[in-house]
Formats: C-alpha cells, sequence, structure tokens
C-alpha cells in the first residue's frame, strides 16, 4: 500500500512534535537537578552580600520565620511580602535544611474574638501592627497588618518588625526604604537570635553626659546587636576593667565605650580610667564639644557668647592623634529651625530658615561607615585636627562643604545670622573634618607621667602602649542625640526632623555604622551599605489611567496570542499550501 504525500507530511510533523516534547522534558529533567540564576538588574537586586551567604551557611540548627504579612494587603505590602519571600527564597538556596519559613494571615479567623487573641499575642511578642484606612463605594474601612515576622531558634524566639515607623501609618517611601533594609534586617536578626556572645559596650556617665531618654534610640538600636549598660566611673579603676590575680595587665569588662556629650571637667582618675580601657583593647566612640554655645542665653536674648568648654580630655585626644578646634563652623549646607521674624500684623511671624550653625554634612567617601548614609545633622559642631602617629592612622569620615568658615574663639552666635549674607561663596576655609576615625596602637596619655612606684604601676596593671584598637571622634555632642519631648516622656528616631515631621537625617545609621565597625561587625556594615534603587510608580497616573491599564492587562495577552495563531497558520497555509 503507497502512502500519500500528505501522510507522510503529517507523520513527519508528528516526529518533530515528539523530538520537541522529548527535547523540553529532557531539559526539565535535568534542570530538576540543577538550579541556575541569573541577576540581571543593573544594582544586583536579587544577589545576596557574601556575608549573607556566610551566615546562612554557617547555621548549625533550624531558623524558621514565621511572616505575619499576607492576606488582603495594598499593592505597597504586597512588593513588601513579595521582596521578602525572593529574599527568603534566595538565602535558602545556601541552606536549604537550616532556614524554613511561613507566611500566615493573622486576620485570617472570621472571629472576632480569635482575631483580638491573635493581635493580642503579636502585640506581646514585640510586633506592632499598622493601621491602613481604605475608601470602597461610598464606605471607608481600616485595614490591620503585621507587617512583621517572629525567629525561631533552638527554642528561643525574637521579633522582627519590617515596617521601621514611629507612626502606626504607611505609604511608599517608608515601604521601599523597608525594601531595600530587607537583606540587613533579616540577616542582622538572625545573627542575633544564633549568636552565643555579645559584645558589650558602656555609655560614660558622671560628668554631664546626656541621659538615657536623650540617647534612648542609640540605645535600642545597639541593644539589638550588643549587651549595652551605663556606667559611671567615680574614679573607680575597676568600673571598666578588672586584673585577676597572676594576670600582668588588666582585662576590659567592655568591648566599647561611648562618651555622649559630657559638659563637666574628667577628674584625673577618670581619664587615666578611660585611657587604660584604650590600652587594652577598649574601643570609645567620641562624641564631643569644645565650646559651650550657651543655649539658654540664645533662646531668651536671640544671641550668646560661645566659649571653650574646659573636659581636660585634650592631652588624650592629642596622644591618640586627633585635636579638636576650639571654634565653631559656619556652612552655607545647613539645617532650617524655626525662628520668629518681623511681626505680622499683631503677632510675630514664625518661619523655617537656614542656620548656618546646624552644618548638614554629606557623606561622600566610600568608607564603610559612611557609605550610602543619608546627611548627618550637626549643631554647633568644630573643627577637628589629625595628628601624624607613627604607629596609627586617621581616616577622616565627615567633612563639612565646600562654603564653610571657622569662627576662632569667642564665637558671637545669633538668630539674626539667617538673614545675613555671609559670603561664604569667596571668605571660606572648605572642607573641615567633623568626624575622624583612628585606629591602631597607641601609647598612654599618662606615658612619663605617673609620679607612681614601678611596684604600684605593675599593681594596678598599668600598660604605656596599647594592643591594636580603634576610635572614632566626632565634634558634636548633639549628633548622637535625638529629640526629646519630656512633658510627655516620650522620644522622636535619631535624625528625625521636626520642621519635616519624619526621619530624613542619618545620624542614626552613621553611628550604628561606627560601632559595627569599631567592634569589626564588617559583615553588618557590608550589608547595610547596599543601595537598591526602586522604581515607583506615579500614583496619580496609576489612579487616572487605571481603566485603560486594566483593559490592556487583560486584552493584550490575548490579542498577543492570538496573533501569534494566526501568523503560525498563514506560514504553514504559505509553506504546505501549493503542494498537493
Amino acid at each position: 500500500m503507497r502512502l500519500g504525500r500528505g501522510t507522510t507530511q503529517r507523520a513527519g510533523s508528528l516526529m518533530e512534535l515528539g523530538l520537541g516534547i522529548a527535547c523540553v522534558l529532557l531539559v526539565l529533567f535535568i534542570g530538576s537537578f540543577t538550579r541556575v540564576r541569573a541577576d540581571l538588574t543593573s544594582e544586583r537586586r536579587y544577589t545576596l552580600t557574601p556575608a549573607t551567604k556566610e551566615l546562612v551557611d554557617s547555621l548549625k540548627d533550624v531558623v524558621f520565620v514565621k511572616v505575619y504579612l499576607a492576606g488582603e494587603l495594598p499593592a505597597d505590602l504586597q512588593q513588601l511580602a513579595g521582596s521578602l519571600r525572593d529574599l527568603l527564597d534566595e538565602m535558602r538556596v545556601y541552606n536549604p535544611e537550616m532556614l524554613q519559613y511561613e507566611f500566615t494571615d493573622p486576620s485570617a479567623s472570621l472571629d472576632e474574638q480569635s482575631r483580638n487573641k491573635a493581635y493580642q499575642q503579636l502585640q506581646e511578642s514585640g510586633l506592632q501592627y499598622t493601621s491602613i484606612r481604605t475608601r470602597g463605594k461610598g464606605s471607608r474601612s481600616e485595614l490591620i497588618v503585621w507587617p512583621g515576622a517572629i525567629l525561631s531558634y533552638r527554642g528561643k524566639t525574637l521579633p522582627l518588625q519590617l515596617l521601621k515607623s514611629q507612626l502606626r501609618a504607611t505609604d511608599a517611601e517608608v515601604v521601599n526604604r523597608s525594601i531595600n533594609n530587607l537583606e540587613y534586617e533579616l540577616a542582622s536578626a538572625i545573627r542575633q537570635l544564633t549568636a552565643t556572645t555579645r559584645a558589650r559596650v558602656a555609655f560614660i556617665e558622671g560628668h554631664g553626659e546626656l541621659d538615657g531618654l536623650a540617647t534612648k534610640d542609640l540605645h535600642d538600636a545597639l541593644a539589638e546587636q550588643y549587651d549595652v549598660d551605663r556606667v559611671r566611673l567615680d574614679g573607680r579603676i575597676n568600673a571598666l576593667s578588672d586584673r585577676p590575680e597572676d594576670v600582668v595587665y588588666r582585662i576590659n569588662k567592655y568591648a566599647a565605650a561611648i562618651v555622649a556629650k559630657p559638659d563637666s571637667l574628667f577628674s584625673e582618675k577618670d581619664r587615666f580610667i578611660l585611657d587604660q580601657f584604650i590600652m587594652n583593647g577598649g574601643k570609645v566612640l567620641w562624641a564631643v564639644d569644645a565650646m559651650d554655645p550657651h543655649l539658654d542665653s540664645l533662646r531668651v536674648h536671640q544671641f550668646s557668647m560661645a566659649t571653650p568648654l574646659d573636659l581636660g580630655l585634650d592631652n588624650l585626644f592629642f596622644a591618640y592623634g586627633v585635636r579638636i578646634n576650639k571654634d565653631l563652623l559656619l556652612d552655607r549646607q545647613c539645617a532650617i529651625i524655626p525662628v520668629f521674624t518681623r511681626p505680622y500684623g499683631d503677632k510675630p511671624k514664625l518661619e523655617n530658615l537656614p542656620f548656618p550653625f546646624e552644618p548638614l554634612v554629606m557623606p561622600n567617601g566610600d568608607h564603610p561607615i559612611v557609605a550610602n548614609i543619608d546627611p548627618v545633622h550637626l549643631k554647633m559642631a568644630s573643627s577637628i585636627d589629625t595628628i601624624g602617629l607613627d604607629s596609627a592612622h586617621s581616616t577622616i569620615l565627615l567633612t563639612t562643604s565646600r562654603y564653610t568658615r571657622v569662627m576662632r574663639n569667642p564665637v558671637r552666635i545669633s538668630l539674626a545670622v539667617v538673614d545675613m549674607d555671609l559670603g561664604l561663596e569667596q571668605n571660606n576655609t572648605p572642607y573641615r573634618p567633623v568626624a575622624v576615625l583612628t585606629q591602631g596602637k597607641f601609647r598612654s596619655a599618662f606615658a612619663d607621667r605617673m609620679a607612681m612606684p614601678d611596684s604600684v604601676l605593675r599593681d594596678i596593671g598599668y600598660r604605656e602602649w596599647s594592643r591594636p584598637t580603634a576610635q572614632v571622634v566626632v565634634s558634636d555632642g548633639d549628633a548622637l542625640a535625638n529629640i526629646v519631648d519630656r512633658t510627655k516622656g516620650m522620644f522622636y528616631p535619631l535624625g528625625y526632623d521636626r520642621t519635616a515631621g519624619a526621619k530624613i537625617f542619618g545620624n542614626r545609621e552613621f553611628f550604628i555604622n561606627a560601632m559595627n565597625y569599631l567592634l569589626d561587625d564588617k559583615a553588618l556594615i557590608s550589608i547595610r551599605s547596599r543601595s537598591i534603587q526602586l522604581h515607583q510608580l506615579d500614583p496619580h497616573r496609576v489612579e487616572a489611567g487605571r481603566l485603560p491599564i486594566q483593559v490592556a492587562n487583560v486584552l493584550l495577552p490575548i490579542l498577543a496570542v492570538l496573533a501569534g495563531g494566526a501568523g503560525f497558520y498563514l506560514l504553514r497555509k504559505r509553506r504546505h499550501g501549493g503542494k498537493q
């Protein structure tokens, strides 16, 4: 029996189809054993940092992440949930057995009593809810969502708040910022949960330093990673270190200390305690003022005379390669403050005007401490000089802008400066350092000054040369002070601006990065310093063109399929139409 040409063509087509299906199945079979991923985004958005890969790979037991961001969510929070799911999936590639997760909706229950019970449990666990008001046709409703997660590891739990907002509200900018910080927040939480030991950090007290409420935001941020205490020196040699028997030198109780805006003289004993703390490898973050601006007089009389502030620390700084000058800096790149200007009618007029005594420092360097952080807000800052040391070196972290003038002691401070033309374009001293990192080996500031027998020095464990260590010096104590409302007993985030009504400055990130660097947590810095540019849709254009966009999303795929099918049909008809 002889087959026709059409039958032969159909058999050939079926054979091609079979071979195609076989090739697809073979590729799928091979792909089930291997996973190939390619991140084609310009900022490597879906690529983990080496520090995160190492962290996940080192897990010894299961870390379970229960995420409460599910259910009916606005588009922004859906994007946050999707980004977190993508991040968790990417992390599981490197250790799928030891990292597991689950997304759940705490509002899924139809019973109001069950929902309220679940809400209460989440709140007791440390999570905060976000209230979102939505509009329907002629009605309004309130949606309660919990943008957070609970991490569990070996019987321990840790809450992770995904939206870092003091107000229980959300907007696109907050969500985008949260997405940008997802890897850092999750990696930091896993490190905190799985760490077997935590470094200890001490806020020094007893010399008029900022109190607990004024440093509350930084304290809480550091407490997520370290054990943080407040320590009064009071001339006690054992305040920061001990000398066990049969040990030559002292052993520090703390890994780092923070000196936050002291306003009175350090005694000789307290200076010695701090010096020996550094000699034994302790790290110190100094945020100190060189000048007293007498702000009470400025508030009452609209002007004051800033005078040198004697803290007794100059000899210590000089020994460590730093000098904070007795001056104040004027900078055209500055913060805005509310000032009463000319009367308007019967009442003075309150205006927001730039105040050159409060510089906004733009971090431009590539050092990990300042990489990718927002401008740092300073108040009444002084310039810093570095002093060359053979055994240590200094790195300038922050400088003022090109349009800066140094005001030598004594300095007249007046609110009228907001209306003056200071001529900073011509008469200036640009790029004055205001924050310096110094690291290496330091010689004690008390070397050749100790009028004690050698036997006494040995008994107290005196050390003349330090172990390798590091310090950060900032010439403004207010830089790490959060705004406080003492009548209500509350505080605002470090970097919050009253005029803008939001956190817009990078003070918090700067000091956290500085402490991470001092304590050798460079892995956390490498994750935090990542910058992912998120491309936000214009909500007004989306709302105005909602119907055309919806119609296009529905019809265009169907039309594309029909056009492809028609094109394929016409191509086959052209190729085989003339053949019998």
